[in-house]
């Protein structure tokens, strides 16, 4: 399986890759800001949407493409810190459709809080030949 191009546009990190989960992580910059100092939405968002489809993605066959069906977000409190952590799992897997789920983390001096949670459906599709 390869990153997703999103990888290489945020300049994402990971922190663990396994099947079935996936932490990854976003280091604060100016670009992501809502205003000094904290993570815009949309950001947060991406980040967790990322992390919970690799982690459904680790699940999947070889050489399958994977679709986001559905995501839905729920903020928490506000993401203001260093950086953004995403931890995903699968909640539960199968052949064509995944469910997976994300919480997003904001590391600020040294402690995590969380910040928002996400699901996210997937499914499954073999390219045609």
């Amino acid at each position: 399986m390869t990153a997703p191009y999103a990888h290489e546009l945020f300049q994402l990190e990971v922190l663990s890759i396994e099947p079935g989960a996936v932490t990854l992580a976003l280091p604060h910059r100016r670009a992501y800001e809502h205003q000094p100092g904290w993570f815009q939405g949309a950001i947060t968002t991406a980040l967790g949407e990322y992390a919970a489809s690799y982690a459904a993605a680790t699940g999947a066959e070889p050489g399958s493409a994977n679709l986001t069906l559905s995501q839905a977000i729920h903020f928490i409190g506000p993401a203001r810190g260093e950086r953004l952590i995403a931890e995903a799992r699968v909640i539960e897997p199968g052949r064509t459709i995944t469910h997976a789920r994300a919480d997003i983390h904001v590391e600020a001096d040294g402690e995590r809080r969380l910040c928002a949670t996400l699901t996210l459906t997937m499914r499954h599709v073999q390219p045609r030949k």
